[in-house]
């Protein structure tokens, strides 16, 4: 373990953390139905007494969890309790904040006791996690062996290690844009035709032109939609062996095609800096461009907090650098859940997470309750997904974009993620499309530098 670790943790220790969210009482397994046969002699003739079903106690766990996902836990535990009358559980579901919950849970398992059975943790901090002498999470490995064709394979690979599965996720996180028909509309572009990135841009040459907006924004303080061109076109910041490659050919040209946009007028830096900033919300809220490019999961956001879009906002598939690439998509963002190495009934949490997660229920329920594209493919044909949605120009949402999902691409996860997406975040964006003190080059040069001297 880096000794920066050991003495962060023993700062956060010392201003108090929460105590003891796993299960410390011992759990009782559930038992299974015994028949009592009892047989008497009564006037010559033998009876048999009823069977004598045993009631099974419920087995409890704790799980940190993120807070928007909550009512959908809270579903799922409702179900397998439903369907598994033999195998009750009762969850001890808390809301923690992201860094909060993420500082807690380095903590707890840095000391060995306080974790919860089970744990959201963010893509950005997964990393971190194989930077241990062991692991401490539960491997998934085995619960999707004997289906790994149904899953999208690079999807399951943010969240694993050295050939094993630690994290299950919850989304495809595949990228799709968002447009303004309204604008769109105004300028007298059919979103139907943009195919390629060429095309977007000379759609937003149009835009800018007919409605004085700009076609996008770009984040200065996160990656999109960066990281997600990035990955699109089959690069990275680190490769399979998790040498640095931040600074690589294909990446500096795509910072410099992003910069180009903003020099032509076609884009603007993103008010706030991010897509969770208050001041994008208004924004976009008030039709200030023309289309935002994010993970699918964006759409339950658009909906809390940019309501005044509803019924002019169009999902179509990210576009793509040429027409028959490889991939046709990116995978960015995301939380795997974890079942943790302080969990006493592991075998009964494995059945749980598979059941509220990795099935096809549970993918199926997840983009209905929270419009999370499904990583299981075979979901895709579900007649229950193909829904209108109101919001989004009354259209079939996951029919418009589906094909897209099959060719994802994602990160290469090693110990040295976390660092390098605070560096594009924090510096790299920043430098290049708000002060513009750093070239592309430069910044990404930069970057791997820093990278590599910590490595």
């Amino acid at each position: 373990m880096k000794k920066l670790m050991t003495l962060v943790c023993g700062a956060m220790l010392a201003a108090g953390i929460l105590s003891g969210c796993g299960s410390q009482e011992k759990a009782v397994e559930p038992t299974t139905a015994e028949a009592a046969k009892e047989t008497t002699q009564e006037a010559g003739e033998e009876t048999t007494a009823e069977a004598v079903k045993t009631e099974a106690e419920p087995v409890d766990f704790s799980f940190w969890c993120i807070s928007a996902h909550e009512a959908f836990y809270r579903s799922r535990i409702d179900a397998w309790n439903k369907e598994n009358p033999d195998k009750p559980i009762q969850v001890d579901l808390v809301s923690v904040g992201g860094s909060d919950r993420q500082s807690k849970l380095l903590v707890a398992l840095q000391t060995g006791q306080g974790a919860p059975d089970f744990c959201d943790v963010n893509i950005i901090h997964f990393g971190v996690y194989y930077d241990f002498d062991e692991i401490p999470f539960v491997s998934l490995t085995d619960l999707v062996k004997d289906e790994e064709d149904k899953f999208i394979k690079s999807k399951l690979d943010m969240y694993s290690y050295n050939g094993e599965l630690y994290g299950s996720p919850t989304q495809a996180g595949a990228n799709v844009v968002f447009y303004n028909t309204k604008i769109m509309k105004e300028a007298g572009v059919d979103i139907d035709s943009i195919v390629t990135w060429d095309d977007f841009v000379k759609a937003g040459e149009t835009v800018a032109e007919k409605t004085g907006k700009p076609m996008t924004a770009v984040e200065t303080t996160d990656m999109y939609p960066f990281q997600s061109m990035v990955l699109q076109k089959g690069s990275d910041f680190f490769d399979e062996e998790g040498n640095v490659i931040i600074n690589n050919e294909t990446n500096v040209e795509i910072l410099e095609y992003l910069k180009s946009w903003l020099d032509d007028g076609i884009a603007v830096t993103m008010p706030g800096g991010s897509n969770t900033s208050e001041n994008f919300y208004e924004f976009f809220n008030n039709d200030g461009m023309g289309a935002l490019i994010m993970p699918l999961w964006y759409m339950t956001r658009l909906e809390e907090y940019m309501p005044d879009l509803s019924g002019h906002l169009a999902v179509r598939p990210m576009p793509v650098w040429e027409e028959g690439q490889q991939y046709t998509s990116a995978c960015t963002g995301g939380t795997g859940t974890v079942i943790t190495n302080q969990c006493e009934n592991q075998e009964l949490a494995k059945e749980f997470l598979y059941f509220c997660k990795l099935s096809y229920d549970a993918n199926k329920e997840c983009y209905l309750q929270l419009g999370f594209a499904p990583f299981r493919s075979d979901v895709w044909e579900d007649e229950a997904l193909s829904v209108n949605r109101e919001f989004f120009n009354n259209e079939n949402v996951f029919g418009n974009v589906a094909a897209s999902l099959k060719n994802s691409n994602a990160i290469h996860n090693n110990p040295m993620v976390p660092k390098a997406f605070d560096i594009v975040s924090s510096d790299v964006m920043y430098s290049v499309f708000e002060a513009g003190t750093s070239t592309p080059k430069e910044a990404l040069d930069r970057a791997a530098d820093t990278l590599n001297s910590q490595k």
